[in-house]
């Protein structure tokens, strides 16, 4: 078994090869430019720049004396022609792009993989770029208002969704509310690869048996790490209280820690410049994290908040929107990632201005939309790298992340910068691979229909056109 970042997979030669040719392929430095990229057991094995021709790669494994065929976007395999359709089918098989119950491949996919099988895919007239990151989502929530999901739930119980162990007379109540949770995630999970996006950071909200379900293909989405839940102010000023709910945290299975340092777009005005926590809090948080391998984020507006959480170390600062040059400069030096989750905030402004919130939301949330495209253009200037996140939380919401990234572009980052923001600095946040399409990454990737430096083109879903998940296309 081989070792990739997303867990062990077979070695290459065991498995079936796929071979991209056609397609403008995002570089490093969020470019695009022809080249052939050969996957082997769902690892890129070969990019070949300028050319059009199949190479072998490190392990030998795309030659098989196989011709590339020429077509509109279609592609031939070693034992006979297929469609686009037929590799998505693949993906199916192999659990992607349904719910498998037990997750793993068919003996006809098997089969292929044993055989050699070589499969062509003419990408011509299409972009190729890698599986967005989204470093903060909520894809445990599938309503704004949080005492909304419990309504759902329980119209989801009187109503019924199919028959499930959960369903017997002896289930245990655990039982029904794990499945009530996997199904009320399920849309947004599926959603949301769909729409290109093949890791993500749960930012509070999804429990860890989203993940396991995940893993387990029990459903079907992006990667995924979780914070589970967060930490607020009723242990503020109590380091020891800090110290013992990040254990009782990582106990509940969370990748991560969020502490949530100031208030959001429902708080009070003037809650974004106060935090609860002062850097000793927050130092203790990040230690305690670190002795159990996981790191920190901080949900952040501005004030001594950014300025303590960037003095404590941690991993990243979310939203940002009141950052100022002194704090960017110092979280440049530290390292520290600014996930600004721009998008919501113009969503949320709108929804104050159509009645659906409270009045006093909606000059506060246009105070925000107007200040964070400036916090983010600070970060930039600071060097301080920028990662994506879309913060989306509704039905409505998930699916829709790649809208983000015409937001990053137009806050400064440009179009290159922000699809580098979306793969590469992300990839690098979550300690998944480089985010580049190179030998030696899994390939998660997106095949676009239209040209994704003209970023705009992103907030339309149907610029996706097909997503691969390890290495398996998304039906």
């Amino acid at each position: 078994m081989s070792t990739s970042p997303h867990g062990p997979r077979p070695e290459h030669h065991d498995e079936a090869t796929l071979v991209v040719t056609g397609a403008q392929v995002m570089d490093r430095d969020g470019t695009f430019s022809p080249a052939t990229v050969t996957v082997v057991g769902g690892t890129i094995v070969a990019v070949e720049r300028g050319g059009t021709g199949v190479i072998g790669g490190p392990s030998g494994g795309a030659g098989h004396g196989d011709e590339r065929v020429p077509g509109t976007f279609r592609h031939d395999v070693h034992s006979g022609g297929a469609t686009l359709d037929d590799v998505q089918s693949d993906g199916a098989r192999l659990g992607i792009g349904r719910g498998a119950s037990d997750g793993g491949p068919s003996q006809g996919a098997a089969d292929r993989r044993r055989s050699g099988t070589v499969r062509h895919l003419d990408a011509s007239g299409r972009w190729l770029m890698p599986g967005v990151v989204d470093c903060h989502t909520h894809l445990g929530w599938t309503t704004f208002l949080p005492e909304d999901e419990d309504e759902d739930d329980d119209d989801r119980d009187e109503g019924g969704a199919g028959a499930t162990a959960a369903d017997h007379p002896m289930a245990s109540d655990a039982d029904r509310a794990d499945a009530a949770l996997l199904s009320r995630a399920a849309p947004g999970l599926a959603a949301t690869l769909r729409a290109g996006v093949t890791s993500v950071r749960d930012a509070g909200g999804a429990a860890s048996a989203i993940r396991e379900a995940l893993v387990a293909g029990r459903l079907v989405g992006p990667q995924m790490q979780t914070a589970v839940a967060t930490i607020t102010d009723e242990l503020a000023r109590d380091p020891a209280a800090l110290r013992a709910r990040v254990r009782s945290l990582v106990a509940e299975g969370a990748d991560w820690i969020k502490v949530v340092a100031t208030g959001g777009v429902m708080a009070p005005d003037g809650s974004e410049d106060e935090s609860p926590f002062d850097e000793r809090d927050l130092r203790a948080v990040v230690d305690e994290a670190a002795g159990l391998g996981v790191r920190v984020m901080v949900h952040a507006w501005g004030g001594d908040a950014l300025t303590h959480s960037i003095a404590a170390g941690v991993a990243s600062v979310e939203h940002g929107m009141f950052l100022t040059e002194r704090q960017a400069d110092v979280g440049a030096a530290r390292g520290v990632v600014l996930v600004p989750t721009l998008a919501i905030y113009s969503e949320v402004a709108e929804m104050a201005r159509r009645g659906e919130l409270p009045e006093r939301v909606r000059a506060r949330a246009s105070r925000v939309v107007e200040a964070h495209p400036r916090a983010v253009r600070r970060a930039v200037e600071a060097g301080m790298t920028v990662a994506m996140g879309s913060d989306f939380g509704t039905t409505d919401q998930h699916g829709r992340n790649l809208t983000e990234i015409d937001h990053l572009a137009a806050a400064g980052l440009g179009a290159a910068g922000a699809l580098v923001a979306v793969t590469q600095a992300g990839a690098r946040l979550l300690g998944r691979g480089s985010g580049v399409l190179e030998p030696g990454q899994v390939f998660d990737a997106v095949l676009l229909t239209s040209d994704p430096t003209d970023t705009a083109v992103l907030r339309d879903p149907r610029t996706v056109e097909t997503v691969f998940l390890g290495g398996a296309a998304v039906s």
